[in-house]
């Protein structure tokens, strides 16, 4: 019993002086990863040999032996790869199945004989045929298969370190289309982080803020530096995986809780206890990036060890890793007493790269170089921001157009019957990147988990369509008016791109309807261009056949009771500010020839809608021109109704008397 308590008191002891100080010496790193791995190894875990929870700590015993030296680790691993013959679990296509791959391929790469290579590349055809008749799920064009987001450190990083032992680069190709799809439906852009799984768009912790899991977004990073460790450098997604890793790293360094570890509800830094999995992960993914010269390692290394220091306090006096949330699939408690072989595995990896921190001779072989590649600059960017226009036939007719500022669409002829008529709707994008496509892609798509769309109606970091238009004239909309009231258009009948390029859009819409029992047609040209606010509109009317000078009404929605309108007829603008329900600010605008102002007034429909009114009048051939657009704050750059005045303003002197064919 004596020697017991003093074997117990010694091992606290030992425990303090390594951890205590800033900077740990590589041998004291190196003795914390032992201790843990010895316990490990002598506490096997249940679960089965192939199963997903293992796949960390079998990389975690691979990269200990590459640090230590020590070959008894080496053994441990090459024991379970020879018991399951180097082969992946039973599930064909499930990622779960798959993360095993990772240590074969690793113990093939240290010792390359064909039978720990040989299961890869026989199973790889198998998960092709299983997901053959699975359609496309996003613009990415993949099946999401991997629809939650653990499962970018299971299966993504097997195939690329594939294609980097045998050379064949349709392993990494298919393995990248998925990544990017995963990434398309999970990310938030906002936040650089990543839902679990579809089924957290709309939950939210009880602080009412976003759900992102620590030990979900752990193995993300994990996968991440997977990818870019094998990807080759002349890939052409290279420099995306490198911007989404230095943004995640960038947002995660902000979330790290004064005591250096994560919790497990990230964006919720008030949880009492840090929790081990996650916090070892992204400890392993910051010293991953210092190591490789993509992380300021004066920023990023007092992280490191501040975290590092963290975890060595959660490992209890026998070596056994504490804190450690049990399998599951969201944020929840972890315990001084809770334990999980994942855990073990994070911890080891975590070690694994401040060893090679602190001394660089340990530095891991046949890895990707990030010897002078330049460090993104700005945020991860799912494609180069540009013009976009297109109709839209597979959502009821919509025609939609876009730059890096605004989106808008219009409504088409499959809502001829509805409320829905010419006015304008705005979508809220907080991106540069075009989202028309992905947007509509994703909210046609029942996804797996929660068999539910994504909608753009809700806000999952790249913004949301959440202005209200019906039968108004919405954001800069035309209507004839005449006595006093509107007489809208119906939706567009036709439509015609005329010049598109990524900097410029030009396309007519053309709409007909009856007028004092006569037809009375509209043409309106849209041109769009890059970095402006606000679009250019020219429309020309005609009264059966004939030219017609008139009255019209060109509108600006109000979103709430308390928009605030500024009308300056002299100067040609017209706004309107007001507080969204997401208590983002919105500023919308009309910028006009003030020689075609009659006056600007407020109008309630019978339905409610209240609208502010720019009443212009066409000239004698019925033609008349206009600009209109939107400023959010969600965007950004546009945070108060003074910034988005001097906005309007700046922008009227600049364009109201010049096409913007003159300034493209």
């Amino acid at each position: 019993m004596k020697h017991t308590t003093l074997l117990a008191l010694s091992l606290i002891l030992s425990h303090l002086t390594v951890c205590a100080g800033t900077e740990p010496t590589v041998n004291n790193v190196i003795h914390e990863m032992k201790r843990v791995a010895d316990w490990q190894v002598s506490h096997p875990s249940k679960h089965a040999i192939t199963d997903w929870t293992q796949a960390p700590y079998y990389l975690g015993l691979s990269n200990l032996y590459q640090v230590s030296g020590e070959k008894k680790y080496l053994d441990v691993l090459e024991a379970f790869g020879a018991w399951t013959h180097y082969g992946p679990g039973k599930r064909v296509a499930h990622a779960d199945d798959h993360a095993v791959l990772q240590a074969w391929l690793d113990l093939y790469q240290i010792n390359p004989e064909e039978r720990r290579l040989k299961p890869s590349v026989e199973h790889f055809p198998k998960i092709l045929k299983a997901l053959s008749n699975k359609k496309e799920a996003s613009v990415s064009g993949g099946t999401f298969t991997w629809c939650w987001c653990d499962a970018l450190f299971m299966s993504p990083p097997v195939w690329a370190q594939l294609s980097k032992i045998t050379g064949d680069m349709k392993y990494i190709n298919w393995a990248d289309r998925e990544w990017w799809t995963t990434t398309d439906v999970l990310y938030d852009p906002q936040h650089h982080l990543y839902y679990r799984d579809n089924r957290f768009f709309d939950k939210r912790t009880e602080t009412g803020r976003k759900i992102f899991w620590a030990r979900g977004n752990g193995w993300v990073v994990g996968g991440l530096t997977r990818m870019l460790d094998f990807l080759p450098a002349d890939h052409p997604s290279r420099g995306r995986y490198l911007s989404l890793y230095c943004d995640m790293m960038k947002a995660l360094i902000k979330l790290q809780n004064k005591d250096g570890l994560w919790r497990t509800s990230l964006l919720d830094p008030e949880g009492k206890v840090g929790e081990s999995s996650g916090s070892s992960f992204f400890v392993f993914a910051m010293a991953w990036g210092v190591n490789r010269g993509l992380l300021p390692a004066e920023t990023f290394r007092p992280a490191i060890f501040k975290g590092w220091k963290a975890l060595c306090g959660n490992v209890q006096p026998d070596g056994m890793l504490g804190f450690v949330q049990k399998i599951g699939d969201a944020p929840g408690a972890a315990t001084a007493t809770a334990t999980e072989v994942y855990g073990t595995g994070a911890f080891l990896l975590a070690g694994s790269e401040i060893a090679r921190l602190l001394e660089p001779s340990r530095q891991r072989k046949a890895v990707a170089s990030f010897k002078g590649v330049p460090i993104p600059v700005g945020s991860y960017l799912r494609e180069s921001p540009r013009v976009h226009v297109r109709a839209v036939p597979e959502r009821k007719d919509d025609f939609a157009w876009e730059n890096d500022l605004i989106a808008f669409r219009t409504y088409g002829p499959a809502l001829r019957a509805g409320v829905e008529d010419s006015g304008f709707d705005a979508w809220l994008k907080r991106v540069p990147y075009p989202i028309i496509d992905k947007w509509y892609k994703e909210d046609l798509t029942k996804l797996p988990n929660s068999k539910k769309n994504k909608s753009y109606h809700q806000d999952q970091g790249e913004g949301y369509d959440g202005y209200k238009v019906g039968n108004s004239r919405g954001n800069g909309g035309i209507s004839i008016w005449r006595n006093g009231k509107l007489h809208n258009s119906n939706t567009y009948i036709g439509a015609k791109i005329i010049s598109r390029t990524p900097e410029r859009a030009v396309f007519d819409l053309y709409y007909a309807s009856k007028l004092e029992n006569k037809t009375l047609r509209e043409s309106k040209r849209i041109t769009i261009i890059m970095g402006q606010r606000l679009f250019q509109c020219e429309s020309r009317f005609t009264l059966d056949g004939k030219p017609l000078k008139t009255q019209v009404a060109i509108g600006l929605k109000h979103q709430t009771e308390q928009a605030k309108v500024i009308k300056s007829p002299s100067s040609g603008t017209m706004q309107v500010w007001e507080t969204l329900a997401d208590s983002t600010g919105l500023g919308q605008a009309i910028v006009i020839s003030p020689d075609s102002i009659k006056q600007m007034i407020e109008h309630s429909d019978a339905t409610g809608n209240k609208q502010s009114l720019c009443i212009a009048t066409t000239d004698d051939t019925g033609y008349i021109r206009w600009f209109c657009g939107y400023g959010w704050e969600g965007q950004g750059e546009i945070k108060d109704d003074q910034i988005w005045k001097a906005y309007v303003e700046k922008f009227a002197a600049a364009f109201i008397q010049a096409p913007f064919a003159d300034h493209s």
